[in-house]
């Protein structure tokens, strides 16, 4: 797996001013952070970075950071967190974890269902109520998401987290009795098969009474 490179410069004064005037230049302001190291504030094109950032896959992507005018600090890391506009979602600030590669990482990962649900052919309701799972893996084993098939859930049944079979070498650190996904039985059915019920135990009280009286 080739990891994306992001090309980065120091960013020498920080504050609301700084950032602000960062900004106006074109760049996004950013730091790098962890493996308890000092954190370092920095910056990168803002049209250089959107455009990457439109080819990555998964919630917290892995790119290598290369600083500008000081190699050492060139490192993997992981795309922790972007901070959008909320008027306009420009992007404003981007936090970078530092990882190594020969390390296993914690981190998080969509839920995507695929498949139509038997369940909802019958008229039920699909309730997605799970849709991130926490996991541990090396850095390059993080999927993009982790897909779970609803083909075969039916109405009133649900998939938990301790159903789903992980890609090789990802382990999941979700509570394995959570719901992840399931089916259910809107009250119309529900009243339905009552009412059908109540029908065939009637049927079967006359049946029973018509024989005693032979």
């Amino acid at each position: 797996m080739e990891i994306p490179v992001i090309k980065a410069q120091l960013r020498t004064k920080e504050g609301k001013s700084s950032t602000k005037k960062v900004r106006k230049e074109g760049n996004i302001p950013s730091i790098l952070y962890g493996m308890k190291e000092q954190t370092v504030p920095l910056k990168m094109d803002a049209k250089t970075f959107a455009k990457m950032l439109s080819h990555l896959e998964g919630k917290h992507p892995i790119v290598k950071l290369e600083i500008e005018g000081d190699a050492h600090l060139d490192s993997p890391a992981i795309i922790k967190e972007i901070q959008r506009d909320p008027v306009n979602n420009s992007i404003i600030h981007v936090d970078f974890l530092k990882i190594r590669l020969d390390q296993k990482i914690h981190t998080s990962v969509p839920v995507v269902l695929v498949g139509q649900s038997e369940g909802v052919k019958m008229g039920g309701v699909l309730d997605h109520q799970l849709r991130e799972l926490e996991i541990e893996c090396l850095a390059l084993q993080v999927p993009a998401h982790i897909e779970i098939d609803v083909t075969n859930l039916t109405l009133g049944h649900s998939i938990h987290v301790a159903d789903i079979t992980p890609p090789e070498g990802v382990k999941i650190l979700t509570d394995p009795d959570r719901v992840v996904v399931s089916i259910h039985v809107p009250r119309t059915l529900e009243a339905k098969a009552a009412t059908e019920e109540e029908k065939a135990e009637g049927a079967e009280e006359t049946k029973e009474a018509e024989e005693e009286k032979e």
